[in-house]
């Protein structure tokens, strides 16, 4: 066993059938030597900036939350073992914790929605992702399913480990064939009345590709009427930007409500009906209705709706010519009618591919075939964002100095694309562990060059809990949304790139020094990663209410999932028990999101959310349970 199990007193799972040296290159000891130093370095930071730890993730355990009461544990003995938790609830009535019921219908409803794919396990490794493994073995593989079967005494499948996301639509409620009534927009008032708001908020900022004076234009093509009740090519592409602009313009916080409300999921699904036909139009409008389909298929977390609006966008940008950098106001305020804001264009498709990297789609616009030349005052939003509130009064002289900031930096999705290429791309298929090792080293030097090269106010920690939270009354909320952001997606990084250590197999091990501490502490990091993850999760939900919904969709999942396979592997260890209480907490904060603002689907994905953790957490359980016992019974 290695030094660290040895030391915990807990079983190394880093197990060896013929323990025996192999000749290796010096390359190899020199690789392992290097990420060993830089992770002791990160958890020597980590101590500096949190000396007490385990206190500190007992307060995220027990987080003030009347679902869970502080003092409520998980105790493995009260907990019995059936032949699988879809039959009946795995928590006896007599524990402390008997509230948490894990009921068949919430295995039943992740079955029904997942009925149509190849394979369960495609879909849970795309939603979460192909960086997990132990001891080499895919996690998302039936050799992998085989092993959390044995480490549970569950006859698990990779239905209880996936979001069942159904693309809840009013598609179906719209006539079959192309009428007057699927063309009939709001009314005009109405719809100015919130487009107003929408350019005046401080969201326009990271959505540089509405132009106000242009799309003046497509207003008044859009409400014009239509010529002998057909609408021509031009008429049908405005109105469908229209459309997809109020799918997302009436999710905004405004400063009041409009008395004749607007469905958002209604206008988005009109506004990709008539898409249909527009195929093979090469226009501005069908760009931005792409577009802004693509951001509410983010915002509800349709992630596969959002990659293949994503696809069709960089198609169309690039025949526009928009992946070539032409040096002009990044605003638009230079641009024509024919001749449309290609750089904020390409500069918003870039930045969203980091979503899609983050799910494991393979990247559409690579820095080898895009010029993504920053602009010289690239990094001028961090100066105003402190002082920026949700709305503010546009005008030219405010209008001229505010530069977009885009919903994420430029430079780290950049280094997104560098890890799907050297991590998950077919050649990483080939790499040996030494490439790997090397590979992740690299990956987290570039990571925390990133993450010093931001503004202080904005940089993310090393570490975030409830106690360490940076977050400031006098901050606005758009400084806020950013510096969280930001903070959430270091973590993210940290915890996919440490995740994949576990690639290796234990034969590697043979020959290399310090290869056992390498893994253990390397998947340590993203423990604490994920652990901080959750933290800024449930400070975003205090402060922003249901706009954190989109952070959750994107983040929340990888989190719970790596601490739900230490649980499993280390099920003795004591922080096992705390991971689990955490992972329960972070239900109750998914379930917490107001929902006054939200579509049904969005709801309908939390809820989803919340059942999936709730999952996780029964497994888990049921792995604390079979290593309770199996110890009780050695020790017997």
């Amino acid at each position: 066993p290695c030094e660290r199990c040895v030391r915990r007193s807990l079983e190394c799972t880093f197990d060896r059938e013929r323990p025996r040296k192999k000749q290796r290159t010096s390359e190899a000891s020199s690789n392992v030597q290097a990420l060993f130093q830089r992770i002791k370095q990160l958890e020597s930071a980590l101590v500096q900036a949190n000396p007490r730890q385990e206190s500190t993730c007992r307060d995220l355990a027990n987080p003030e939350d009347p679902k869970i009461p502080a003092s409520s544990k998980v105790n493995p003995s009260n907990i019995s073992t059936v032949s699988s938790g879809r039959e009946r609830s795995v928590l006896s009535e007599s524990s402390p914790s008997s509230s948490l019921v894990f009921a068949q219908a919430a295995t039943n409803t992740c079955n029904s929605a997942t009925a149509d794919y190849h394979t369960a396990a495609d879909v849970s490794a795309s939603q979460l992702g192909p960086n997990w493994f132990f001891n080499g073995i895919p996690i998302f593989s039936e050799a992998g399913c085989r092993w959390v079967s044995t480490r549970t005494d569950q006859d698990v499948t990779w239905t209880d480990i996936c979001i069942p996301i159904m693309d809840f639509s009013p598609l179906s409620a719209l006539p079959p064939s192309f009428s007057q009534e699927i063309c009939d927009l709001p009314d005009q008032d109405a719809t100015r009345e919130i487009l107003s708001d929408f350019f005046r908020s401080s969201f326009r900022l990271t959505f540089p590709v509405l132009n106000r004076v242009l799309f003046e234009t497509t207003m008044e093509t859009a409400y014009k009427p239509a010529d002998r009740n057909m609408f021509s090519s031009t008429q049908t592409a405005a109105r469908a930007c229209v459309f997809g602009t109020l799918s997302i313009a009436t999710r905004l916080k405004r400063p009041h409500q409009s008395a004749r409300p607007i469905d958002a999921d209604l206008c988005a699904a009109k506004a990709n009906f008539l898409l249909m036909y527009l195929i093979g139009d090469i226009s501005l409008e069908t760009l931005q209705t792409i577009l802004l389909l693509q951001l509410q298929r983010m915002f509800c977390g349709h992630w596969q709706g959002a990659a293949f609006f994503h696809s069709i966008a960089c198609r169309i940008v690039c025949s526009l010519r928009g992946h070539i950098y032409k040096p002009s106001n990044v605003l638009g305020r230079e641009i024509t009618r024919e001749t449309p804001n290609s750089n904020a264009v390409l500069a918003v498709l870039h930045a969203r591919q980091r979503h899609f990297v983050s799910h494991w789609k393979s990247p559409l616009l690579t820095e080898g075939y895009c010029d993504l030349t920053a602009s010289d005052d690239f990094l001028h939003y961090y100066t105003y964002l402190p002082a920026l509130d949700e709305s503010f009064e546009v005008n030219d002289k405010i209008d001229l100095h505010l530069t977009p900031h885009l919903p994420g930096d430029t430079r780290l999705s950049l280094l997104k694309e560098k890890v799907c290429r050297q991590l998950f791309s077919a050649q990483a298929l080939k790499y040996n562990d030494n490439q790997l090792l090397l590979h992740i080293r690299k990956l987290d030097d570039e990571i925390e060059c990133w993450r010093l090269s931001i503004p202080n106010s904005f940089r993310p920690a090393l570490f975030v809990s409830e106690n360490t939270s940076p977050n400031s009354p006098e901050e606005g909320i758009p400084h806020i949304i950013r510096r969280m952001s930001l903070q959430l997606e270091y973590h993210h990084l940290v915890t996919v790139i440490h995740t994949t250590v576990r690639k290796c197999t234990p034969e590697a091990a043979d020959g290399i020094e310090d290869l056992h501490a390498v893994v253990h502490s390397s998947f340590d990091l993203s423990l604490v990663a994920s652990r901080s993850t959750l933290s800024c999760l449930r400070v975003l939900v205090r402060t922003i209410a249901e706009q954190a919904f989109r952070f959750f969709t994107s983040y929340f999942a990888t989190a719970a999932m790596s601490l739900f396979l230490n649980i499993v592997i280390h099920p003795l260890d004591p922080q096992a028990q705390l991971d689990l209480e955490l992972l329960m907490s972070a239900a109750n904060t998914v379930r917490s999101i107001p929902a006054r603002n939200l579509t049904q689907a969005e709801i309908t994905r939390i809820h989803e959310e919340s059942k999936f953790v709730m999952r996780l957490v029964w497994l888990g359980t049921c792995a604390m349970t079979k290593a309770d016992r199996a110890k009780k019974a050695e020790l017997s």
